[in-house]
């Protein structure tokens, strides 16, 4: 295991620290999004393709597409907090 030391402005750890925020674990989450997931980058024009795809497979099947009402949002809710 390694140590990384950090140097934060006074103020700045005294906002994060009076926030509760668990400035370790906060740091852990962050330094994770530089691992690589192995999965592969896109092109914005792919990207592109994928959202114009998804548009016209929206206007033709409306149906196949999960609809965003308070049970879709708490349970987004519900699995965003069991993450964090």
């Amino acid at each position: 295991m390694r140590t990384i030391k950090l140097q934060l402005d006074d103020n700045l750890y005294k906002d994060i620290t009076q926030s509760g925020i668990d400035i370790k674990e906060k740091f852990k989450e962050f330094l994770m999004d530089f691992v690589d997931d192995s999965s592969t980058a896109i092109t914005t024009k792919e990207a592109k393709k994928r959202v114009a795809d998804a548009v016209n497979r929206y206007r033709n099947e409306p149906e196949s597409f999960t609809e965003l009402n308070d049970d879709f949002w708490n349970d987004t809710e519900k699995r965003l907090l069991q993450r964090h």
